[in-house]
């Protein structure tokens, strides 16, 4: 299943004001690395209400989702994109792009080896895909704060980890072509988040970072 129960309708009417606000400006640094530039054609697996795609201004967007209230209130909100009810994992898209990203996605899905081949099926030879999760180092703060009311309840996680990221994709056909973690401090508390900037933390970043991003090509 490529999304996670919080896509229910009960969830979706309120995504929009308890989604955390990092994924598009991570999305947006991955294509940079990518290559890719604005107005290609671009795919989000597990698309929720819409705001990640539509911050990559795409030539030509399909958001999919398994919940059709997130699909209806994503096409509500940018009609100019295109927004399907699908699963990527119970059948093929039909189509392929240059781009294809999954956001907060993978850690929900119990198969990961088909959710990844769902993903290189859906992306063009020369093309990238872009999947962005939590740190598994972090789990246990995210569950804690889930349980306290600090962050959106999002039922059950499998964290992945780099390795487990890229064994399912070797066994999709897709290889690693970059791998990166972000973000030590969370929240913006102005006395240390430029630990999430800072060139002498890099090396923490890498090792520690809230958000890790992998991009993957077809072999």
């Amino acid at each position: 299943h490529p999304v996670p129960a919080l896509h229910g309708v009960h969830v979706a009417d309120a995504y929009d004001e308890v989604r955390p606000g990092y994924p598009t400006k991570l999305v947006d640094a991955a294509i940079e690395r990518g290559g890719l530039k604005r107005g290609d054609r671009v795919l989000e697996v597990g698309c929720g209400t819409g705001d990640v795609l539509a911050s990559l201004r795409p030539a030509e967007g399909l958001g999919i989702d398994v919940s059709q209230r997130m699909v209806t209130l994503a096409a509500s909100k940018y009609p100019a994109l295109r927004f399907r009810l699908h699963d990527l994992i119970s059948e093929p898209l039909g189509e392929r792009f240059p781009f294809v990203v999954a956001v907060d996605v993978v850690e929900h899905v119990e198969d990961l080896a088909g959710f990844m081949r769902g993903l290189s099926g859906a992306v063009d030879r020369d093309g990238l895909v872009v999947v962005v999760t939590a740190n598994p180092t972090w789990g246990p703060v995210l569950h804690a704060a889930e349980r306290l009311g600090l962050k959106m309840p999002e039922g059950p996680h499998d964290w992945r980890s780099r390795a487990d990221l890229m064994r399912a994709a070797r066994e999709a056909g897709l290889e690693e072509r970059s791998f990166d973690r972000s973000m030590l401090v969370p929240k913006r508390i102005p006395a240390i988040k430029v630990l999430n900037t800072t060139p002498k933390m890099r090396g923490l970043r890498q090792r520690y970072g809230l958000i890790q991003r992998g991009v993957y090509a077809p072999v």
